[in-house]
């Protein structure tokens, strides 16, 4: 089991017994990551280090990453611009924790409509992997990326309740403020209207956020499978491998 402890929320893909363990690793930015821990990566020999933070916050805390890291390193940017239509919506309902709980599940939403050209990249990196290690991370590692690992984790058929768990764990394994770091607006003004009610939304992470992602799939596009299928111009044969290489 690969142990990263200077990075936040670093923990293993796999879940259940149907997926192959130390293949496929989720976590939250890599500007922390330690010499000893750079090693440790070193070693592994990852495929890709995907990072799906956006060039605001990748200038504030760029990965700590040695040379032959490096050339693994894939941008793939999402955002969904949370923090500015929090304070949007504190200038109209006032600083209201349900309020933000809802933007927070619009961005879910955002993460997959927006945003297909990463995910088919995102697959495509998967599929050509030859079973080499990827590791994948946004800001605080737990709403983008917990995103990927749902969409990984649901192909290769685990269940709904690991995968849950799975993603719920960003509340245990990471601090509001490490969650909330390097969240600003696009407006130093709007800086100033952000609330602690706001950032303790933005910290966490709720079953209602991914299952706004998991409702508007079933809504707009029937089964992950038919969005994989029909928006990201994948076929069955694609699945099939995902499966071979990642499940047991």
């Amino acid at each position: 089991m690969l142990s990263i402890n200077s990075v936040s929320n670093f923990r293993d893909v796999a879940i259940g017994p149907k997926m192959k363990k130390n293949l496929l690793f989720r976590c939250a930015k890599l500007s922390t990551l330690n010499n000893e821990d750079i090693v440790k990566l070193e070693n592994i020999k990852p495929y890709a280090i995907i990072d799906f933070r956006d060039p605001k916050e990748i200038k504030k805390a760029p990965d700590n990453l040695s040379d032959n890291l490096f050339k693994k390193y894939v941008s793939l940017p999402i955002s969904a611009n949370t923090l500015n239509r929090m304070v949007s919506e504190k200038n109209i309902q006032g600083d209201n924790r349900l309020t933000y709980e809802k933007v927070m599940e619009e961005s879910y939403k955002l993460y997959l409509n927006n945003h297909k050209h990463v995910w088919k990249e995102f697959i495509n990196i998967l599929l050509n992997s030859n079973s080499n290690p990827i590791i994948f991370h946004c800001s605080a590692g737990k709403d983008r990326t917990g995103i990927a690992s749902y969409i990984i984790q649901s192909l290769l058929n685990s269940s709904i309740e690991l995968i849950y768990e799975n993603y719920l764990l960003s509340n245990q394994l990471l601090s509001s403020i490490a969650a909330t770091a390097e969240q600003t607006t696009s407006s130093k003004n709007d800086d100033l209207k952000i609330t602690n009610v706001m950032l303790k939304a933005l910290g966490k992470v709720k079953k209602s956020y991914l299952n706004s992602s998991i409702y508007e799939i079933k809504e707009k596009y029937q089964t992950l499978e038919m969005y994989i299928f029909n928006e990201l111009g994948f076929n069955e044969n694609d699945i099939k491998k995902l499966i071979k290489l990642y499940s047991n």
